[in-house]
């Protein structure tokens, strides 16, 4: 009864560690820029962040920066 009530060999390591290092390799080829250009996801990143932060919790110094931008803006060339 002992031997005829086990599992055969299951190999449960072979599709994780693909799926693994398949995911890996396309986070780092993003990464590097060789599948998408990762330099420009990263500047989206940063004005995203940028917005974020000098729009809901301003602080004196992004206000005045604003202000000068604004008047650099509008002021002839």
């Amino acid at each position: 009864m002992g031997g005829s009530e086990l599992v055969p060999y299951v190999n449960t390591w072979l599709w994780p560690s693909f799926t693994l290092v398949g995911a890996s390799s396309l986070f780092f080829g993003v990464y590097i820029g060789k599948i998408t250009n990762s330099h420009e996801w990263k500047e989206i990143f940063l004005d995203y962040c940028h917005h974020k932060r000098t729009v809901h919790s301003p602080n004196p110094l992004d206000k005045v920066a604003r202000t000068v931008l604004g008047l650099v803006r509008i002021a002839p060339k």
